[in-house]
């Protein structure tokens, strides 16, 4: 049985701050296949986050076990964590985290000297890519929010990572601003036969994801919603539908 390029087993985490326990997630399982864009929503607090931050081997999970490309990603050592991130993920943040003594074009040079390289075309190519070649030696303060976010997109992109996780990237931006964050993320990604996990608060982004898990209180399962047909339709492509006595029944659509 082949692998799935991501496969997340029944893994668990728990944060505990002076009395209190968290339980951030609760044996949550997926498996998202090469090339596929996975949308993760639920509201604040429900464990987007901490999942994002496992896949990318940023912390560990308390059970369970994550393979990414074959690694097991839970495994990693300090170094071996880092050589995966720069090697195979590229992240979008919330807050854009660039570096504000760098411009533009530096930052999105930064996961490239993580590898010992720099590639100054490259990394002018994707600021093309998302509309900033004139920005380029401009530092994140002289940038408008939407523009940072851009910017953040390149940078995620600079090593080309078979696999972009991004986090609320349209959070602090304006519907106008947002809309072109994620078209150029979702374009960028899918062009390239990347794979894009991403997390969002909200239930519906313009773009169509191939699949979409929701969220709540560290527990996740497939979205489902109604059809033009009436029929209640799940992210696996499957049908759902009630039969004459009331029951509900699932036949696949594929």
């Amino acid at each position: 049985m082949t692998q799935a390029f991501v496969s997340v087993r029944s893994i668990s985490k728990t944060y505990r701050s002076n009395r209190a326990t968290v339980g951030a997630l609760r044996e949550v399982s997926l498996e998202i296949e090469k090339g596929e864009f996975v949308r993760l929503s639920g509201p604040s607090g429900s464990g987007k986050t901490t999942l994002l931050n496992l896949v990318a081997a940023l912390d560990r999970p308390d059970q369970g076990e994550i393979f990414v490309a074959g690694i097991d990603v839970g495994r990693l050592s300090g170094s071996r964590a880092s050589k995966y991130r720069a090697e195979q993920v590229g992240m979008v943040f919330q807050s854009y985290n660039l570096i504000p003594q760098l411009t533009a074009l530096e930052n999105v040079l930064l996961p490239m000297i993580a590898l010992g390289r720099t590639n100054r075309s490259r990394a002018r190519e994707l600021l093309d890519l998302v509309g900033l070649a004139d920005r380029s030696n401009h530092n994140p303060s002289q940038l408008s929010g939407g523009e940072q976010q851009r910017v953040a997109i390149a940078r995620a992109l600079a090593n080309d990572p078979a696999l972009v996780l991004a986090d609320e990237p349209t959070g602090n931006l304006d519907e106008q601003s947002a809309e072109r964050v994620m078209g150029l993320l979702t374009n960028a990604v899918r062009e390239r036969g990347r794979t894009l996990l991403l997390a969002t608060h909200e239930r519906e982004t313009a773009q169509t994801a191939d699949k979409r898990l929701e969220l709540r209180s560290g527990v996740a399962t497939p979205v489902r919603e109604m059809s033009s047909s009436g029929y209640l339709r799940s992210s696996r492509s499957t049908l759902i539908h009630s039969n004459n006595r009331g029951d509900y029944i699932e036949s696949s659509t594929s």
